[in-house]
């Protein structure tokens, strides 16, 4: 493989969510760990990964795509030991993903909204 398909391959795995991959083509192998959450790659974008392991509850009113939320948004609870915690958005901006439903297992630092910072904070 040449530099320029081991870029086009990277790109495409940065899309898929796992945890462990392991690539074999001709004489070229990769593989690849990693915890399972994204990084965010544009400018004024920050997501809010899980604080802890539990499940995910979110609000009365569940925050939606587009909605604007300050930095003591609550964005949803997550249950662990019988306990409700928190999620607040810490930023202040615009839902553009939410990656998770109510009731779904999280992990610590698991990637669960994703939000577009409001101009101002993002330069």
């Amino acid at each position: 493989m040449n530099t320029k398909q081991i870029n086009a391959l990277i790109t495409q795995l940065k899309k898929i969510d796992f945890s462990h991959a392991r690539i074999k083509i001709d004489d070229f192998e990769l593989e690849i760990d990693r915890d399972g959450h994204q990084q965010s790659t544009e400018l004024g974008v920050e997501f809010i990964s899980s604080p802890m392991i539990g499940i995910f509850h979110q609000n009365q009113q569940p925050v939606m795509v587009g909605e604007s939320v300050e930095s003591a948004t609550v964005l949803g609870q997550i249950e662990s030991m019988k306990l409700y915690n928190e999620l607040l958005a810490g930023f202040n901006g615009q839902v553009k993903k939410v990656l998770v439903n109510d009731g779904d297992a999280v992990e610590f630092g698991q990637n669960l909204f994703e939000i577009e910072l409001n101009e101002d904070i993002a330069e």
